[in-house]
């Protein structure tokens, strides 16, 4: 139900070079790039042959210039219908993790890191977030920063940084960490800093990869800051600035969570839209008994609801001169809101799919599987569905504890 008249001739362009790629070039291997690495790769290269990393990137820094969210959405979208972890992943390298750094005009930053996510080789980044201890206390709005617990001390020209993440995609791979780090709890929001990171480091580890239940082609393991010291100039904006780009990040990467739950949940509608054309019982398409029908309807409806929300949205950030700034409470409050919708409607439909299918929804067979085990992860992340229904309700009130 998004307005296909706000899409340029460009975006469309895009769409259908995205979704020919995503036909042609991941479909086929799907089910093994879950079991294959070097597969993964090899999409997300060839990715960046066709410009995606590049895109959003400044131009002084060979990249394509100021990108659009609802481009970035397209092709997120497109991506996370063939696979949801390769999505997650060339969305954070295109510029979701460096994105920060161009608005905030940090020039040591870009020139420092910019120019290889502009070249012609694979390069990954990572938003270095959720700490070891506290869980979803680094993501939850009530506590003002304070619940943050990986330390940054400033010593002369360099901060110091020790603590332990967990879950951050694309760690160990990545060359570039945007952490999330606290200077003093007692300073509240201003204690906050976002603080880039070489992924060379010293003092800088990994965990072992995750072994997880869906997005298998994305890395997650955990990270060991043991005095890591960075250029003060790492650090993103400063004191009272890096919350408001910290909030930004959690609209923008909340968004990035509804496309991907969109993408997964128009691939399970395939599927289980081609199979119950083939699939006949009593004499007829399953898809022709009303039964079925109605639930295939309701797939629609949903799917329909989620692409408004997604692009709704993306028109919105596209357009801050007419309704403010991500790191407002009212976008972080929409955010929010579409990302709950999204994540819980993808689960909705690939369920829905898997009763159409019967015995043959949990065959890898039919490919459909994959997406059901998808679905579950956007709920899990940034802090859940519930620390999200805090950030809803503060876009209408002052909720504080």
């Amino acid at each position: 139900m998004h307005l296909e008249h706000l899409f340029t001739d460009e975006q469309k362009a895009i769409r259908d070079m995205i979704r020919k790629f995503v036909d042609t070039e991941i479909m086929p291997i799907r089910s093994q790039m879950e079991e294959d690495y070097n597969l993964v790769e090899s999409i997300h290269q060839k990715l960046v042959d066709i410009g995606i990393q590049k895109a959003g990137y400044p131009q002084e820094y060979g990249g394509n210039g100021p990108g659009s969210m609802t481009t970035l959405g397209i092709v997120c979208e497109e991506l996370a219908r063939g696979d949801a972890g390769i999505s997650l992943s060339a969305g954070i390298n295109a510029g979701l993790i460096l994105g920060p750094a161009v608005h905030a005009e940090n020039k040591a930053v870009l020139e420092k890191f910019a120019p290889a996510f502009c070249g012609d080789k694979l390069c990954y980044a990572c938003l270095s977030m959720t700490d070891a201890t506290g869980g979803a206390d680094s993501e939850n709005p009530l506590l003002q920063g304070r619940g943050i617990a990986t330390k940054a001390t400033l010593e002369g020209d360099e901060y110091v940084i020790n603590g332990t993440k967990s879950w951050p995609t694309n760690a160990s791979v990545a060359s570039v960490y945007m952490t999330v780090c606290n200077t003093d709890p007692d300073l509240g929001e201003d204690g906050i800093a976002l603080i880039y990171v070489p992924g060379d480091a010293p003092g800088l580890s990994f965990g072992k990869p995750e072994a997880k239940m869906g997005f298998k082609t994305s890395i997650n393991t955990s990270i060991f800051y043991d005095n890591v010291r960075v250029p003060k100039e790492y650090r993103l904006a400063g004191p009272g600035h890096d919350v408001h780009f910290y909030s930004a990040a959690m609209a923008g990467t909340q968004w990035h969570s509804c496309t991907m739950s969109l993408g997964i949940a128009r691939a399970a509608f395939e599927i289980a839209l081609e199979y119950t054309k083939e699939r006949k019982s009593g004499g007829k398409p399953v898809r022709e008994w009303s039964l079925a029908a109605g639930i295939i309807a309701e797939m629609a409806m949903r799917i329909e609801l989620m692409s408004a929300a997604v692009y709704n949205f993306a028109w919105m950030m596209d357009h801050p001169e007419q309704y403010g700034p991500p790191f407002s409470k009212t976008m972080i409050s929409r955010a929010s809101a579409a990302r709950i919708f999204c994540s819980d409607g993808a689960v909705w439909v690939t369920n829905m799919a898997a009763e159409l299918m019967g015995s043959n929804g949990i065959s890898p067979e039919y490919n459909l599987e994959k997406y059901l085990r998808d679905a579950k992860i956007p709920q899990l992340w940034l802090g859940g569905q519930q620390i999200a229904r805090y950030r809803v309700v503060r876009g209408y009130y002052d909720y504080v504890v």
